[in-house]
């Protein structure tokens, strides 16, 4: 089994919900689902057999299907004056190679990237960057749900402590029980 991530604009209602289950289900996977209705996004951690066609279910969802796990984040700076600066560092021509997409939501901005190839540190030192120069601060919501590993390399990235890993984070461990 292989992770993806999907990415859908707006929140699925039940019916649309268990429709691209169906279709993950067929394929022999799972899926893990996250919605915000503040960033009006829909996401689902995807676990399908190597090898697996996203084709289906990008169909199906009428969103992206991504062949890893990625993180999406919807930032929300207090002052909107802020955003379009946000938007441009996070979607521009600059933004850091490792950023898959960078899209406007009702009062933010969603970014998704591939966190094998930039470093959450790197993507929040260039939010906090961008909102210094207006003095305001940001909330920040996880959008996406991740994969086990992932999890682990942000943890022991963000308290040095490279000896975590998945099987020794207990939030984990009791989701699998």
């Amino acid at each position: 089994m292989v992770y993806s991530t999907l990415s859908i604009d707006g929140v699925l209602d039940s019916k649309r919900r268990a429709e691209i289950d169906d279709v993950i289900t067929r394929a022999g996977g799972r899926a893990g689902w996250r919605a915000s209705e503040r960033a009006d996004r829909t996401y689902a951690l995807l676990e399908l057999p190597d090898g697996y066609d996203h084709a289906a279910i990008a169909a199906a969802s009428n969103g992206v299907v991504y062949d890893k796990g990625v993180i999406a984040l919807a930032l929300f700076p207090a002052h909107p004056e802020a955003l379009p600066f946000l938007l441009e560092a996070l979607g521009g021509a600059g933004r850091p190679a490792g950023i898959l997409a960078c899209r406007p939501c009702p009062g933010g901005a969603v970014v998704e990237w591939d966190p094998d190839i930039t470093q959450a540190a790197v993507i929040l030192g260039i939010v906090d960057t961008e909102l210094r120069r207006f003095g305001t601060p940001r909330v920040a919501e996880l959008l996406s749900p991740l994969p086990p590993a992932t999890v682990a390399k942000l943890a022991a990235s963000g308290l040095q402590a490279p000896e975590i890993e998945p099987q020794r984070i207990l939030e984990l461990r009791i989701d699998r029980a």
